[in-house]
C-alpha cells in the first residue's frame, strides 16, 4: 500500500520563502520591472483611481517605484497597516510617512484611514498562489479578512516559481480574481 504524501501550507511556505529569498538581487531586480510593467498594463490598473499596494518585506515583488507614480498622477496609493488583528488601510500621500511597523513592515505612520470597500483594485502578496487565485500568505490571515471586504479585483504578486496548480486552502481562504508574475498575468475569469 501506497503511503498518501500530504504537504501542509507550512511545508509549501517554507519551501517557497527559502526559493524566493535566494533568488539573486539582479534576477530579483529584472523580475520587478517586469512584474511593474505587467501590472502598469493591466486595464484594471490602468483605470483604477485608488490603488492599494504593499511594502514588500522577505524577498516579496517591490512594487515601491510605482508608490510615487500613483502619487504624481493624483490617483490614491492606499497602504495597509496592522491594527491588532486586522489590516487598517490608509491613503499615504507622501513616500516619507513610511516608517517600520508591526512585523517589522513599513507602513504610513500617516494619512487618510479609508474604507475596504473604497478600494478600485487591491494588489496582494502571498508566498504561494495557484492558477484559482489561493493564496498562502505568512498564516496569520490579515489579508484574507481585508479581501472578504474588498469588492473591487484583486490581483496577487508573485514570482512564477511561486505559483503552484492547485495549494491547500481552508473555507476562510479569500481568492484573488489573477495572478501577475514575471512571466504573465493568470487570470481567473
Amino acid at each position: 500500500m501506497e503511503e498518501e504524501l500530504t504537504v501542509t501550507k507550512r511545508d509549501i511556505r517554507r519551501e517557497l520563502l527559502n526559493r524566493r529569498l535566494s533568488l539573486p538581487s539582479e534576477r530579483k531586480e529584472e523580475y520587478d520591472s517586469r512584474i511593474r510593467d505587467l501590472l502598469k498594463s493591466l486595464p484594471e490598473y490602468r483605470r483604477a483611481k485608488r490603488i492599494l499596494l504593499y511594502c514588500s518585506v522577505k524577498g516579496e515583488p517591490d512594487l515601491t517605484p510605482l508608490f510615487v507614480e500613483l502619487i504624481d498622477e493624483g490617483r490614491s496609493l492606499i497602504l495597509p497597516r496592522v491594527k491588532g488583528e486586522s489590516l487598517e488601510l490608509v491613503e499615504a500621500r507622501e513616500i516619507s510617512c513610511l516608517k517600520n511597523g508591526t512585523f517589522n513592515i513599513p507602513e504610513p505612520d500617516s494619512g487618510v484611514i479609508t474604507d475596504p470597500e473604497s478600494v478600485e483594485l487591491a494588489v496582494v502578496p502571498g508566498v504561494v498562489f495557484d492558477r484559482e487565485g489561493y493564496r498562502i500568505g505568512f498564516g496569520r490571515g490579515y489579508y484574507d479578512r481585508l479581501l472578504e471586504r474588498v469588492r473591487a479585483p484583486k490581483v496577487g504578486v508573485a514570482y512564477s516559481f511561486q505559483v503552484l496548480d492547485v495549494v491547500p486552502r481552508d473555507s476562510w481562504d479569500v481568492p484573488v480574481d489573477m495572478v501577475v508574475t514575471e512571466k504573465g498575468v493568470i487570470r481567473r475569469y
